[in-house]
């Protein structure tokens, strides 16, 4: 009785086992070929097949152009000239108004130097250089004398910009350099300049040069007292190999660029040196007409397409 016991609950145990080891091996076998796990993999394949669209340029030599805004304001040497009568006696007429352009010589009023009794030719008032009128000082009827101003005359001046350079800049100043100007009132505009003047002594309290600068085209529009942005060029670096600014990332550090090689983009360490807005100089680490990256997002080893 006891042996027949003892050999059921043998195979209950046995029974017990067997099913244990299917489910372990059952769930070994979903684990394997389960959904997720074919996801995975299909993503791993797919990523391994994955082309980035990138923008790319290749590096150029080229002269490298670094330039400096400073801040200035448009001046002139010349004062405002007051024209006055040869004679004394009544002023008659005035021939102009305010605002009017008068050359050298023209009549600009009439003194009457008669006195009670007599009988004299008019004398005329004439201006002694060209520009603009600027204020009537006398009024017709008044008594003058040839120290009294009649007119104001501002001059056709020779305009041109005043500014103080910082001491570090000096080196890259000559006489001649040229650059550009704009005014916030005409900020689309941009008018040509160049050094006309640079002080032989520093400015010790704010170590700065006064300089100034002609103006070598047009200039319509610039009035004298007006402040304005100077352009000039800084730095100038001749067969500099130049490749633009967006193409330059950092890892671990170091500057780098992804140059397309064979449809992939490779990481290169780069030595930069000076750059402005737009362009960096790569001192080593690519040669010229090597293909850059300029813009997509990529890492080294990434299969790239140029559009």
């Amino acid at each position: 009785m006891e042996k027949k016991k003892s050999s059921g609950f043998d195979r209950t145990v046995t029974v017990i086992l067997v099913l244990i080891c299917l489910l372990l091996v059952g769930a070994t076998v979903y684990k394997m070929y389960s959904p997720e796990e074919e996801v995975e993999r299909a993503v791993q394949v797919t990523n391994e097949d994955v082309v980035i669209n990138v923008s790319a340029t290749a590096a150029e030599k080229d002269t490298f152009i670094q330039t400096t805004r400073f801040q200035g304001e448009v001046t002139t040497d010349d004062d405002n000239i007051s024209v006055l009568p040869e004679t004394s006696g009544t002023l008659k007429s005035v021939q102009v108004k305010r605002g009017d352009s008068v050359s050298a010589g023209d009549v600009v009023a009439y003194v009457d130097p008669s006195r009670p009794g007599s009988q004299y030719e008019m004398s005329p008032v004439t201006a002694k250089v060209s520009g603009t009128v600027l204020s009537i000082d006398a009024t017709a009827g008044s008594s003058v004398s040839a120290s009294t101003p009649i007119i104001t005359v501002m001059p056709e001046k020779a305009l041109y910009v005043s500014t103080l350079i910082p001491e570090r800049y000096i080196s890259t100043l000559s006489i001649g350099l040229e650059g550009s100007v704009t005014s916030i009132a005409y900020p689309d505009r941009s008018y040509p300049v160049e050094i006309s003047y640079m002080a032989p002594i520093l400015n010790t309290t704010n170590r700065t040069l006064p300089v100034e600068l002609s103006f070598t085209g047009e200039h319509d529009g610039i009035l004298e007292g007006m402040y304005v942005s100077i352009d000039l060029v800084t730095e100038e670096i001749e067969d500099a190999l130049i490749v633009p600014s967006s193409a330059i990332g950092s890892y671990a550090g170091d500057s780098v660029v992804y140059v397309v090689e064979d449809g992939k983009a490779v990481r290169t360490v780069v030595e930069t040196g000076s750059s402005n807005s737009t362009e960096v100089v790569i001192l080593s680490g690519i040669e010229e007409g090597d293909v850059v990256v300029t813009a997509g997002n990529v890492s080294d080893g990434t299969s790239v397409s140029i559009v």
